[in-house]
């Protein structure tokens, strides 16, 4: 545990400026937007998504306006299993704060129901953004937690400078929150992650003129150790973090960057590659490992990385990061097909004994979806986050959850939140739409890292937020105007069904996704035992079209891709029989 410190700051004047922007490859200039005052200090809340959808999403405070959370590298929402508390940072509302640039936490006790505004964490100094947060516990409850933020920090006329500040324990309201300033030299940019080991608390961020990073460690916020990772580790071209991972004595940064190219007789298009810098000593030392994610047989159609605001002189990338029990990274990006329109890809990039290796989540966002949010209708902030796919694990790094934001069909102009999971050894599970909201554009989302696993229940709940201006129930939003941040706590069973400890005893056939599709979708399966299985598609009149699987197949998940290239829209049926096992679903294809 830190000793408890109280730190004064000279207070700044605040010149609202924001920036979602990195350096890019060709060393471009960051993105600049104005973030005028707010208009307004009454709000009602709106109900989120259109009834169907069971996701409690719960009201945890209000915001000035809708910047705060909008940018993919943070992580504003933190969950820790030992202590049973959801925690999320933001910038606060002057009903309660004394401006848009003091930052607030609250927390959760109950599993993400209901939330209490705890305290400001920057008392006196107005000039945060886009914080994030994590928590260290030293082996109890509640009190025995620690909350770390950080964020970047205005000069006051631009970013520059960094803050980092500590809440110990978490939910103490009679004792001042610590936080300091780092003026610098570098200058740092807009992204500041962080994250805990057992004993320290790390930060970091890239430097604002170069392509250089600084990773700060400490352990009781007096000394304070500073890595810097070089330009020339990325070719000094450009990078943007994916933010940090710990384990088992091992701290992981992911980042994607300008790498040197692994193949110099290949180089990627763009120059960007996924990549993370790994260490065992607190980063005194680190090793740094990339990804060339075309030499995956399920990527080879993949040529670059998914710039989701297309024809521009800049790049936008998002990535995260996690590690499971082994000791192996897992990525969640997002990657396109420049020969195909449309279709851009979420992936989980992962490592094995052997290797790089790929799972396909979702294929085919349109190419601009969030570019034209990005330029419309002061809804700036609403395409400052592409499908922001985010990646958790539980404490036992066993099961995998990941959200992200997309439209429903490729004909939808708003997008709503999704989820999908799997076990480990297993496969992606057919992805939910858990806002389902016609008239609301969820463009802008964030997840807890870590999962709550109850073993007991067989159940998974993974904490998913995102914000919307208050009142609002229509796709064009006031960005500037009085915001709600949302966490709903998705809960995922894990029935016995399915599954007994490790063993699987049931048999399913998923709901292909997506459905409506053109022209591929892709079907989930689950055997309980090595079976001779057929997965065959028929049209409505009983005619077979295609067959997808005729062979033995393991016990365990497992999916394949529909291509329905050749065939004309209408409705057809898929049926499987493993075993004794048969069972049949609809599925759309739409062209």
């Amino acid at each position: 545990m830190l000793k408890r410190l109280s730190t004064m700051v000279l207070v700044l004047v605040l010149v609202p400026v924001l920036i979602n922007a990195q350096e890019r490859v060709a060393k471009k200039a960051p993105i600049f937007f104005n973030e005028p005052s707010s208009t307004t200090e009454t709000f009602t809340q709106v109900k989120v998504g259109d009834g169907t959808v069971s996701a409690p999403w719960v009201a945890v405070d209000t915001m000035a306006n809708a910047y705060g959370p909008a940018i993919a590298s943070l992580n504003p929402i933190a969950y820790d299993p030992d202590a049973d508390v959801v925690a999320v940072v933001y910038r606060g509302r002057t009903t309660f704060s004394l401006g848009s640039g003091q930052l607030w936490y609250s927390i959760s006790t109950d599993g993400g129901a209901g939330w209490n505004r705890i305290a400001a964490i920057n008392n006196a100094d107005l000039a945060a953004r886009y914080p994030s947060m994590a928590i260290q516990n030293s082996g109890g409850g509640l009190d025995a937690t620690t909350g770390l933020f950080s964020w970047p920090q205005l000069t006051p006329s631009a970013f520059g400078y960094l803050g980092y500040g500590a809440a110990q324990p978490l939910g103490d309201t009679q004792n001042p929150n610590f936080y300091a300033i780092n003026q610098g030299p570098p200058a740092y940019s807009s992204h500041v992650p962080c994250w805990t080991s057992d004993t320290k608390f790390v930060w970091a961020s890239d430097n604002g003129t170069d392509a250089a990073i600084d990773i700060f460690v400490t352990e009781d916020f007096q000394t304070i150790n500073k890595t810097t990772i070089p330009s020339s580790a990325f070719d000094d071209g450009g990078n943007i973090t994916m933010g940090g991972a710990y384990h088992n004595g091992t701290h992981y940064y992911g980042v994607l960057g300008t790498y040197p190219d692994p193949d110099a007789n290949n180089p990627i298009s763009s120059g960007w590659y996924p990549g993370y810098f790994k260490s065992s000593d607190d980063f005194a030392t680190y090793t740094t490992h990339v990804a060339d994610f075309r030499t995956i047989p399920a990527l080879q159609s993949y040529q670059r990385l998914f710039d989701f605001i297309k024809g521009d002189i800049y790049v936008q990338y998002e990535a995260d990061i996690n590690v499971d029990k082994d000791g192996y990274v897992h990525m969640m990006i997002a990657v396109s097909d420049t020969n195909v329109a449309n279709k851009n890809s979420i992936v989980e990039l992962f490592e094995t004994a052997s290797g790089w290796d790929a799972k396909i989540v979702l294929e085919s966002i349109p190419d601009n979806f969030f570019g034209a949010w990005f330029t419309s209708n002061n809804a700036a902030s609403l395409g400052q986050m592409g499908p922001s796919h985010y990646l958790g694990m539980d404490k036992s790094k066993e099961y995998l959850f990941t959200a992200w934001s997309a439209p429903a069909s490729p004909a939808d102009t708003v997008a709503d939140i999704f989820y999908s999971w799997r076990k480990l050894d297993g496969e992606w599970s057919t992805p939910v739409n858990i806002t389902n909201s016609p008239n609301i554009n969820e463009c802008g989302i964030h997840l807890a890292p870590t999962l709550k696993l109850d073993a007991v229940a067989n159940e998974l709940t993974a904490f998913v937020g995102y914000w919307y201006e208050a009142g609002n129930d229509g796709p064009a939003i006031n960005t500037v105007g009085p915001t709600v941040f949302y966490v709903a706590p998705i809960k995922v069973e894990l029935p016995n069904s399915i599954y007994d400890g490790d063993n699987l005893i049931s048999f399913e056939l998923g709901q292909n996704y997506p459905n409506p599709f053109n022209p591929t979708t892709t079907i989930n399966f689950t055997i309980t035992e090595k079976s001779n299985v057929s997965l065959k598609v028929f049209d409505v009149l009983g005619r077979e079209v295609m067959t997808l699987v005729n062979s033995t197949k393991d016990a365990g998940n497992h999916h394949v891709s529909f291509d329905a290239g050749d065939l004309a829209s209408g409705l057809y049926i898929y049926t499987i029989k493993a075993g004794n096992f048969t069972s049949s679903k609809k599925m759309m294809l739409m062209k």
